[in-house]
């Protein structure tokens, strides 16, 4: 496989990265890719006619690895398309991709090594308030389908166990009007673990040590540094959870919890999942390269 990766361009100007991704992306030239371009702000704007008016027209299938900003399944399907008229094909299908990003899509391959996890489709409050009855004794994190509102945990992402209706619905307004027109497909509530912390932030939200694993076809990217948040049989279980995903590229993100167990936080698409800040690009990339060429 032609190492080429699909990064965003600046907004306005076709032929500059997007000043996020600069560091990425000269990274990955230095380590031997190539890379094109795509329009964020027209595809996540409906205009999907400018998406990829930059990309060259190619009549090989050439297959391209995406790194760049979060989309919902709809507007990644999109791009995944819009590539494909210039004769180009994403590594990762958009029904793998839902399954990698969506937390109820990824559930069933990692409910044995996560919290307990029930979710609806859509926002209605009184369906959520009916939701939470099953976990009325513990203590709960309310989220979409991708994300919380961690940044209000207190008022609208943290649940304690107990909370009357009158509570439950103050803390979900929170969340939801937190959340906005990012809110994805619908309400997840999940059982909140104990991981271990080192105290909480000035909005009362734990600061704990969480380890992420970028994958390819099971097996990582990039081997975790030794201080990592990772059981001492290394990382065996997460390759095997990995596996089992349709996506060739995935992130499964993993924390210690009090009791010394650990346990899967979330699982991403790997193209749109950042990097951890103490992972050097230069090694991310040219590890990439030796992954997906073997």
């Amino acid at each position: 496989m032609s190492n080429l990766i699909l990064f965003p361009h600046e907004a306005f100007s076709r032929n500059e990265i997007d000043s996020a991704f600069s560091e990425e992306h000269r990274a990955a030239l230095k380590a031997g890719w190539k890379t094109v371009f795509y329009d964020h702000d027209a595809l996540t704007q409906g205009d999907t006619g400018i998406t990829v008016q930059g990309l060259p027209v190619t009549t090989r299938s050439q297959k391209l690895i995406l790194r760049g900003w979060m989309l919902p399944g709809e507007i990644y399907a999109k791009l995944y398309e819009s590539v494909r008229s210039k004769g180009y094909q994403l590594v990762t299908t958009p029904e793998a991709y839902e399954e990698a990003r969506y937390l109820p899509l990824a559930y069933p391959l990692i409910k044995e090594q996560t919290s307990r996890t029930t979710w609806i489709s859509g926002d209605d409050i009184e369906s959520a308030w009916q939701l939470y009855s099953n976990f009325a004794d513990s203590d709960v994190i309310i989220k979409d389908w991708v994300k919380s509102a961690k940044n209000r945990w207190n008022d609208g992402c943290f649940i304690p166990a107990g909370t009357d209706e009158k509570r439950f619905k103050r803390i979900y307004k929170v969340f939801r009007e937190e959340r906005g027109n990012l809110f994805n497909r619908g309400i997840v509530l999940r059982e909140f673990m104990p991981l271990i912390s080192h105290g909480n932030d000035m909005r009362g939200m734990p600061l704990v040590e969480e380890t992420r694993l970028f994958f390819w076809n099971g097996k990582p990217v990039v081997l975790p540094l030794p201080n990592s948040a990772l059981p001492p049989d290394g990382i065996k279980r997460w390759e095997d959870i990995a596996g089992q995903f349709k996506s060739p590229f995935i992130t499964i993100d993993v924390a210690a919890l009090t009791d010394g167990t650990y346990k899967i936080v979330e699982t991403g698409d790997g193209g749109v999942s950042g990097l951890p800040v103490d992972l050097d690009p230069m090694l991310f990339y040219r590890s990439l390269s030796e992954c997906v060429n073997q």
